[in-house]
């Protein structure tokens, strides 16, 4: 047996009454602050429960059998488990012993429900990709009702990575280019049972040397330099190994 949330208010407060610290940053916050605004939406609440209700109930009448959870206490653990990125553990942990938690599913602080880590893996896993994407669709458009210059802005948080990325000069990519010949022409060969790539790897040294050696000239010079020709014409030689074994690719 099964109802949409209870509407006794427990000891200790309703759902409404739940104090966050906003200066916290913990994760949990904004989760349980987005709650109260849908427990504070009949429509919007009541769309959203019903939509759990199809799935709890898809096999089975809500009104016999033993109590189960309630439809917004079902909404809730999930809610927190996916903002969380929480394990069913730790769930039932916070669910046993976090009291704005506890206060938002509708429980004071002697209220007696069991929470079995399986109880709630039971439950949540009840729900289907599609009911959920239905879920966020309306909690999409509940915020583009409250702000709708929201989805103009955005914020990120980003830092800087040291890599090992090579200056793009154009014996680099030339490099590269050739290179990567070499591979897709051996693992061709090898494929096709074809001969004339026995020497690949040498072929590949030969460019990545011949290329490496080139890359500083070409980076101190300018496209129309004349030194330049001299420089990549030493890359031809690498280059014209290719196309006799490759023709019968």
């Amino acid at each position: 047996m099964r109802k949409a949330f209870s509407p006794q208010m427990p000891l200790g407060g309703s759902v409404l009454d739940v104090e966050l610290n906003f200066e916290c940053r913990d994760e949990m916050i904004p989760i349980l602050r987005a709650l109260k605004h849908i427990y504070r939406q009949p429509q919007l609440r009541d769309e959203i429960l019903q939509l759990i209700a199809d799935d709890v109930n898809a096999d089975s009448n809500d009104d016999c059998g033993r109590d189960g959870l309630d439809y917004w206490q079902i909404l809730v653990l999930a809610a927190v488990r996916l903002g969380c990125g929480l394990n069913y553990d730790k769930l039932q942990d916070l669910a046993e012993q976090h009291a704005a938690l506890r206060q938002i599913m509708g429980m004071g602080p002697w209220t007696d429900v069991s929470f079995n880590w399986r109880r709630i893996r039971d439950n949540l896993c009840l729900l289907k990709p599609e009911t959920i994407e239905k879920i966020s669709h309306l909690l999409v458009a509940e915020g583009h009702a409250i702000d709708p210059n929201a989805a103009e802005t955005s914020r990120a948080d980003s830092f800087v990575v040291g890599t090992s990325i090579h200056y793009p000069s154009e014996s680099t990519l030339i490099r590269d280019g050739i290179g990567k010949i070499i591979e897709i022409c051996a693992q061709l060969s090898k494929d096709l049972g074809l001969r004339g790539w026995r020497q690949h790897k040498h072929l590949l040294k030969r460019a990545r040397r011949e290329g490496g050696q080139k890359a500083p000239a070409s980076q101190q010079m300018s496209l129309t330099h004349p030194l330049l020709t001299t420089v990549y014409y030493s890359l031809a030689p690498p280059s014209t190994a290719l196309p006799s074994p490759s023709t019968s690719l």
